[in-house]
C-alpha cells in the first residue's frame, strides 16, 4: 500500500473519531420548532400583572432538552398562541390536549385526556358545587408533576398483570406489550416517587391546618397527617422504608388519580373495598384486620381496644427490658460471689481471681 493511501485511511479514521466525539459531546435538540427559546431562555424574562404578582416565563434550555416533554413542541400545549411574538397569555395549559406526537407502540396521537377525566371525578377535581375557596385550593397537574427526569431503577422482575393494567390507563390494548417494554422502568412501584416523596407531597396541603380549617373539613381529615405519622406505616416511612404504605398506596388504585371520599363506592377506603386495599400488602386480611385504626387518634382512650392493646404492648416492651436488666444483675452478683470479676484487660471478659493459697 502506498504512503498516500495510508495517509488517506488515517485521515478518514481521524475524521470518524472526531465526528463521534462531537455527537457525544452535544445533546440532542428538543422540539423547539417555533424557536420559543430565543426569548424564553433568558433568566429574568417575565412580567408583573395588575395585582403586582411577578410571573417568571424563563425556560431552562438544558432542563427542557432532558425533560419528558422534550419531543413535544411548545404549541402542542400552548395551543392558544397563534402568532409569534405573541400577546400576553391569559389562558392556562390544558394537559388533556391531543399531542402531535405518536408513541412508538401506537398509531394514535398521545393525550392525557383519559387520566384527566378520572382526576376530574376524584376528590381533587374541581366541581361546580365547590366554593371559590375550595376551587382555589385544589391542586392542578403541575402541583404534583414537576416534569422530573427519568431515573434509572433496578430491572427486577415486575408483576406482569399489574403493569399491563397500569399501561391500559393511557394506551390501547393493541401494542401494549411494546408499551410495557418502553415504560417498565416506571412500574416497580405504583409511582416513580419514593414513599417519603409521596408523603411530603400530600402533606404540602393536608398538613396545613389553617388551609384545612378554612375548607371546613372534619377533625379526622384535619389531623390526617399527624395520625398517619403515628401509625406503623408512617413510622416505617420516616425510618426510610421503601415498602411501607404511603398515601397513594391506600387512597388510590393503579390509576393513581382516582382518590375519592370514603363514602364514595369507588373509593379504595370505602368499607366495601378496604379489605382488598389492605390485601395489596397483607395477604391474610380479614374482617377483624380492617378494624385496626390506620390513622390512630391521638388519645388512645377514645378507643377501648386500642387503649388496652397499647397498655399491653407497653408492659411487654418495658417488662422484657427490665427482665433482661434484672437477669444481668442477678448473674453479675452470682459471679462476684464465686470470686469471678469483670476485667477490660486484653479485651472484656470474666476472670476468676487468683487464689492466695499455695
Amino acid at each position: 500500500m502506498t504512503p498516500c493511501k495510508n495517509n488517506m485511511n488515517y485521515a478518514i479514521v481521524l475524521l470518524l473519531i472526531v465526528g463521534i466525539l462531537i455527537i457525544q459531546c452535544f445533546p440532542a435538540l428538543a422540539a423547539d420548532r417555533e424557536n420559543c427559546l430565543m426569548c424564553h431562555k433568558y433568566r429574568f424574562m417575565g412580567r408583573i400583572d395588575d395585582k403586582g404578582k411577578k410571573h417568571n416565563y424563563n425556560v431552562d434550555e438544558t432542563m427542557y432538552n432532558h425533560s419528558v416533554h422534550r419531543e413535544v413542541g411548545c404549541s402542542d400545549c400552548h395551543t392558544y398562541i397563534q402568532k409569534i411574538p405573541h400577546d400576553p397569555v391569559a389562558e392556562k395549559v390544558n394537559c388533556a390536549n391531543i399531542c402531535h406526537i405518536k408513541p412508538p407502540f401506537s398509531q394514535e396521537k398521545f393525550s392525557h385526556e383519559k387520566i384527566i377525566e378520572i382526576f376530574k371525578h376524584s376528590v381533587h377535581g374541581i366541581k361546580d358545587s365547590d366554593s371559590e375557596k375550595l376551587k382555589k385550593a385544589q391542586p392542578d397537574c403541575k402541583f404534583c408533576h414537576l416534569n422530573p427526569l427519568y431515573g434509572q431503577i433496578s430491572k427486577d422482575i415486575l408483576d406482569y398483570d399489574e403493569t399491563l393494567r397500569r399501561c391500559n390507563n393511557c394506551h390501547s390494548e393493541s401494542g401494549v406489550i411494546q408499551a410495557y417494554k418502553h415504560m417498565a422502568h416506571r412500574f416497580r412501584h405504583k409511582t416513580s416517587r419514593s414513599p417519603q416523596e409521596i408523603d411530603a407531597l400530600c402533606s404540602k396541603c393536608h398538613a396545613d391546618k389553617d388551609l384545612m380549617k378554612s375548607l371546613n373539613v372534619s377533625d379526622k381529615v384535619l389531623n390526617a397527617v399527624d395520625s398517619y405519622n403515628r401509625s406503623i406505616h408512617g413510622k416505617l416511612v420516616r425510618l426510610g422504608s421503601s415498602k411501607a404504605a404511603d398515601c397513594i398506596s391506600c387512597h388510590a388504585t393503579n390509576s393513581l388519580h382516582d382518590i375519592y371520599k370514603p363514602d364514595n363506592l369507588k373509593s379504595t377506603i370505602n368499607e366495601m373495598n378496604i379489605q382488598n386495599t389492605c390485601r395489596q400488602c397483607h395477604k391474610r386480611t380479614n374482617s377483624w384486620f380492617i378494624k385496626v385504626a390506620v390513622h390512630p387518634p391521638s388519645h388512645e382512650e377514645s378507643n377501648t381496644v386500642i387503649h388496652l392493646m397499647s397498655i399491653f404492648l407497653r408492659l411487654a416492651i418495658y417488662g422484657s427490658v427490665l427482665s433482661l436488666v434484672g437477669l444481668m444483675l442477678f448473674e453479675t452478683s452470682g459471679r462476684r460471689r464465686n470470686g469471678i470479676s469483670f476485667t477490660l484487660r486484653n479485651g472484656s471478659s470474666w476472670r476468676r481471681a487468683k487464689s492466695n493459697s499455695k
